[in-house]
């Protein structure tokens, strides 16, 4: 990569700055574009610093104080060509610097989008910066995932949701999670801006049973209400989990993969699922089946 260095918003750069933020999150569910009356009224309350390569702005950060000793990152990536290279690492570095200078003993940091991840948290490491993971949304290319059979193991099946299975559902989340969901709640529900009575089909949510007792779930979903990306509407995973009982015998794997091709056969582009670092061996599983990781919250 060639040398980055890293420059304040200024009136020469405004609108280039402007471009390189809406660009970056104009597929991430939730972000409003800026306009150029939003970077005056945040330049306020903050600071940009931006990342640029050869007089060409390439990364970005934004930060303020939000109370005492407390700080935020509210932004801070660059656009998905530009992934891959932690290019918003010295904008978001000089933003820290400017909260530690105001006080800022805890700083979150929301929304990062770029990558790889880990190399961000060796970078933190090495400076003796602590990371506490928040959440984590991974994606899938759709054009890089080629449909297979689910490994299921002997004495194992899968099933589609059957009417009236509302109340099994909970059960089988329940068991998994610890929660406690009740039947009549399996229409209110929501993750990753699910609409469960838009984007419910009974073709896309799994269960494993063992000898017919349910065992594990996991819903693959059109996502109606978000913005369409690559020409469809995103896809989603969700509510993937198998009960401890049950679990190194691959369900999970068999689960995502049932899951995964019943959004590529209707030619969802783009699949995304929302986990936490910590969770090691779901991350480590969703990343077997070509996701990466796109977006995290964290606080340092």
């Amino acid at each position: 990569m060639n040398h980055l260095s890293v420059e304040q918003l200024t009136t020469k750069n405004r609108n280039a700055a402007l471009s390189l933020i809406n660009d970056a999150y104009a597929n991430v569910h939730g972000f409003q574009p800026l306009t150029t009356a939003d970077l005056s009224v945040l330049e306020q309350s903050g600071c940009f610093a931006l990342g640029s390569v050869d007089g060409k702005l390439v990364s970005f950060a934004y930060s303020s104080m939000v109370e005492e000793g407390v700080g935020h990152v509210r932004w801070a990536g660059v656009p998905d060509a530009l992934r891959g290279e932690c290019r918003s690492l010295p904008p978001m570095q000089a933003c820290i610097n400017a909260l530690k200078g105001k006080g800022a003993k805890r700083i979150g940091v929301a929304n990062w989008l770029d990558a790889p991840y880990r190399q961000m948290l060796s970078h933190f490491e090495l400076d003796g910066i602590e990371v506490e993971h928040d959440q984590l949304i991974l994606r899938l290319d759709m054009r890089d995932y080629t449909p297979q059979s689910p490994p299921i193991k002997g004495g194992y099946n899968l099933r589609t949701f059957r009417e009236g299975d509302e109340q099994t559902w909970a059960e089988v989340k329940n068991a998994v999670f610890g929660s406690s969901s009740k039947s009549e709640e399996f229409w209110t529900q929501t993750f990753l801006g699910v609409n469960k009575r838009l984007d419910f089909a009974p073709q896309g949510f799994f269960f494993a049973e063992k000898e017919g007792e349910p065992v594990g779930i996991c819903a693959g979903i059109v996502l109606h209400d978000r913005k369409k990306i690559g020409g469809t509407y995103p896809g989603g995973i969700g509510w993937t989990g198998v009960h401890k009982d049950h679990r190194g015998v691959g369900l999970g794997r068999a689960l995502m993969v049932s899951s995964l091709n019943y959004l590529h056969d209707r030619g969802i582009a783009v699949t995304e699922v929302g986990t936490q670092f910590y969770r090691t061996a779901a991350v480590n599983l969703y990343e077997s089946l070509g996701f990466r990781i796109y977006t995290a919250w964290f606080t340092i």
